[in-house]
């Protein structure tokens, strides 16, 4: 490996540096100029040169919406079980975003069956929309409530989970009892 690199580097070091920057991009620690345009004037009016400024972007992959499936599990200090269709806040890298989850567990046969609470103290799945994240990514789940615009003093982290597949095709079932007697 560390001979790949420095032959990678003999390449580069004997081209122009025109070539070598659209080749290999900026060195590590290199000061750039970046013009920006649209941005509000508070980005101005309230910058303070000592504090660094983060410039960030998504991947191709990373602006899609969709369903993915999580390995999820209410935090083990959490108070509350975690009821279906109650939204929850998700912080899945870089993103942060309000959904609704669908909680399921797979039983022998391979078939999702839907849940109306999080298991006490064991892993289920969960099937939410939202921003796609790659596979293994990790996600902590806050009570929507606690994290509106003024969250009280006491919020605390709701669930942890692992995005197992995005773009999931989920087929969740529910079990359907019938009341009363038959005509």
């Amino acid at each position: 490996m560390a001979a790949r690199a420095a032959a990678t580097a003999a390449a580069l070091s004997q081209l122009d540096p025109e070539t070598r920057l659209a080749l290999a991009g900026l060195g590590v620690g290199t000061y750039v100029r970046i013009r920006l345009t649209g941005v509000p004037c508070e980005l101005v009016t309230h910058w303070d040169p000592h504090r660094p400024l983060l410039v960030g972007g998504l991947g191709q992959g990373e602006q899609r919406m969709g369903v993915m499936r999580l390995r999820f599990k209410r935090h083990r200090w959490y108070p509350k079980t975690l009821k279906a269709r109650d939204p929850l806040v998700l912080s899945v890298g870089w993103r942060r975003f309000q959904t609704i989850p669908v909680y399921a567990l797979e039983d022998h046969n391979r078939r999702l069956r839907a849940l109306k609470y999080t298991p006490q103290h064991c892993h289920c799945l969960a099937a939410v929309y939202g921003p796609l994240a790659p596979p293994n990514t990790g996600v902590v789940a806050i009570q929507a409530s606690a994290a509106g615009p003024t969250p009280p003093a006491s919020w605390r982290i709701a669930a942890t989970a692992v995005v197992l597949e995005q773009e999931a095709e989920l087929r969740i079932v529910k079990k359907l009892k019938l009341v009363g007697t038959p005509l």
